[in-house]
């Protein structure tokens, strides 16, 4: 493969999460790195201020435009939530390989839907790439494997208010990670709703939190991959007040009303224009199962600043590393690849990656 074939394209390079993955491959690879957006001037500006990084205009929506956009592209690695997995399947029709950061569980099954497609033109989509989905994964199959037999496993994830979210994932947020769907519960499907059912979660640097349904896509996909009983993913944020305040509105049944009379995208600027909180995030795994007869309890964590920075820096990782040894068709994170490098990358750039055990008696 020559150097140009091998060119990254990456999807909202010029985003929030897009412009430190192609940072971090500028900096570590001898690949041409390419942002792409809908914003001729914008890609320009970025690219202009990183070396070995080219802009490149492309509208997802407008699929007239895949064909140039996708010329000599080796891998595309897509940091922008889409609405339908057109633009995906183009990439794997194309053989061209695929990495994909959306948190979304409907988008993530309609792409593994083409992994036929994936192997027949010899390319590879990695899917659940980041933290959350993307460690958790990896953090709760990886503590499956030292029992026996899991119980079940626990995902929550703490959000720093006080970040710079790039619209798509307040967003997300509002539109889907709130809403009803349905998770495994005792081994079967069970329907909830985002923001009830609080379970107090012990946050490493945060201490004791409640934490509330929210549809996470870890869940999801570990359900469709494991046979864990019961798997469950939580948010909260760094405020309780904001966190309470949520639930508030979905338990009085306000919440919905309030988000239509504001509107999303008005929601989505005066998230950007929130003068308080921290930009630490914190995402968690419990895993409570048997081994050799005994109960056990393996928790893992990563915590830091810039949530989006570390799902950048994940996905910058898996993209470097992809390449013919990585068997072709659709999969998740945790079936190609080790905690251990991407941890080490997290702990590198300042992150703190954490792990506890427990035997025995377990409250």
């Amino acid at each position: 493969m020559s150097l140009t074939d091998s060119s990254v394209l990456v999807v909202g390079g010029y985003g929030t999460i897009g412009r430190t993955v192609c940072t971090e491959l500028a900096e570590r690879t001898r690949r041409e790195i390419i942002a792409a957006g809908r914003s001729p001037e914008k890609a320009r500006s970025f690219a202009s201020s990183v070396n070995g990084v080219e802009p490149r205009t492309l509208d997802v929506s407008d699929r007239a435009s895949y064909a140039d956009a996708l010329d000599d592209i080796g891998t595309v690695v897509m940091c922008l939530d889409q609405d339908t997995p057109r633009f995906a399947e183009t990439c794997l029709e194309h053989g061209i390989d695929y990495v994909d950061v959306s948190p979304t569980d409907t988008l993530l099954q309609e792409i593994e839907s083409f992994d036929d497609l994936a192997r027949e033109q010899k390319a590879t989509a990695v899917l659940s790439v980041g933290l959350s989905p993307g460690m958790t994964n990896l953090f709760v199959t990886e503590a499956a494997d030292e029992f026996d037999s899991v119980d079940r496993a626990d995902i929550t994830l703490l959000l720093g208010i006080g970040e710079a979210f790039g619209p798509d994932t307040v967003k997300w947020t509002i539109e889907d990670a709130l809403g009803s769907f349905s998770v495994r519960s005792d081994g079967e499907p069970l329907s909830v709703i985002g923001l009830t059912e609080p379970r107090v979660v012990n946050i490493p640097g945060w201490g004791r939190r409640r934490a509330y349904r929210a549809n996470l896509a870890d869940q999801h996909v570990l359900a469709r991959a494991t046979n864990i009983q019961t798997i469950e993913s939580r948010l909260c944020y760094d405020s309780r007040i904001v966190t309470r305040y949520l639930a508030m509105l979905r338990r009085t049944g306000v919440y919905q009303p309030v988000v239509s009379l504001l509107g999303v995208d008005r929601i989505v600027r005066l998230a950007d224009a929130v003068p308080f909180g921290s930009n630490e995030s914190v995402i968690k795994v419990e895993i409570l199962g048997r081994l050799d007869g005994r109960a056990k309890r393996i928790e893992r964590w990563v915590r830091g600043p810039d949530q989006a920075r570390a799902t950048a820096i994940v996905t910058a990782r898996v993209t470097e590393a992809l390449g013919p040894s990585y068997p072709t068709g659709v999969h998740h994170i945790q079936e190609l690849f080790s905690s251990t490098p991407l941890s080490d990358a997290l702990i590198e750039a300042g992150y703190t990656v954490g792990r506890s055990e427990q035997c025995g008696d377990i409250a």
